[in-house]
């Protein structure tokens, strides 16, 4: 091939690297926009600032966590608060401070005075069921997308790798080519 050729292929093949490397760097953002938003919700809550602050990539994602985590969280914690309330509504004073199993147990979900506290019953339970979501839902899909960026980050750099020792032969041949092609006196 004639070094006009073997240029020519010299700029295509440096333009696709720094192609490619763009798409690497925008992946290697989303890695980090995803342990960022990873970070957001791994305690179960999500504030409207980790919200904003999660940019446009994760935005959506926010707020439907937000949305989703807090009905489902509501709707666990009602149903546990109903039974455990239920549950314990018919112990009695001889049976919880008797009993040093119950009393353990119970003593949770009654206040000073002896009455059944459902509010701390339901914001304990609330919490239990945030973070389940978080570990049975959410960072399974988290987990799965962070290996695809991952996959294709490795993908990228192979062939960066390869375009980069294919143009290092590009140049060679050019030079050689050159010398080659260089008038003797």
């Amino acid at each position: 091939m004639g070094w006009v050729l073997l240029s020519l292929r010299r700029n295509e093949l440096q333009t696709s690297i720094q192609d490619k490397q763009f798409e690497l760097l925008q992946i290697s953002n989303k890695v980090r926009k995803l342990g960022n938003f990873s970070n957001s919700i791994g305690d179960g809550n999500i504030t409207p600032s980790e919200i904003a602050s999660l940019g446009t990539e994760f935005f959506g994602d926010g707020l439907d966590f937000m949305g989703y985590s807090n009905e489902a969280a509501s709707e666990a914690a009602s149903l546990m608060t109903d039974y455990y309330a239920n549950a314990y509504s018919t112990v009695t004073a001889e049976q919880y401070y008797n009993n040093p199993a119950l009393g353990a147990q119970a003593s949770l979900y009654f206040d000073e005075s002896g009455n059944l506290n459902t509010d701390a019953m339901y914001q304990e339970f609330y919490e239990e069921a945030l973070e389940d979501y978080v570990n049975t839902v959410i960072a399974p899909k988290l987990n799965e997308l962070e290996k695809e960026l991952q996959n294709e980050q490795n993908e990228l750099q192979t062939e960066i790798e390869s375009m980069e020792a294919e143009l290092e032969t590009v140049k060679s041949s050019i030079s050689e080519s050159i010398s080659n092609s260089a008038i003797q006196l």
